[in-house]
């Protein structure tokens, strides 16, 4: 029985052998290896090039707030000062101008 499977291990492993894939030529490697290094080269080069537009854009967004924040700056600066409330002034009685007089005559 042991020997049955040792046959047996040993057929499957031979098929598993010869069933691999031919090897390549030296041409398909070359082809290959381009491929691969131009895939590499194409996605770092998208990268590098969102990064720089990132970073572009933040100097751009940053110069706006900036420009902005001095313009309302200058704006705020124009503006009238709230003026001080005057001093409170004690009311002085009206002279009277008229004599007091009945209303109704006799």
């Amino acid at each position: 029985m042991l020997k049955n499977s040792n046959y047996f291990i040993g057929l499957v492993l031979l098929l598993l052998i010869s069933c691999k894939e031919k090897p390549e030529t030296q041409q398909e490697y070359i082809e290959r290896a381009l491929q691969e290094k131009r895939e590499k080269y194409l996605v770092s080069e998208r990268e590098r090039c969102i990064t720089e537009l990132d970073k572009k854009a933040n100097e751009i967004a940053d110069s706006i707030l900036l420009k902005e924040a001095l313009a309302l700056d200058s704006l705020q600066s124009k503006l009238p000062t709230v003026p001080p409330k005057p001093e409170f002034i004690e009311p002085k009685p009206i002279g009277d101008s008229l004599a007091v007089m009945p209303f109704l005559e006799k």
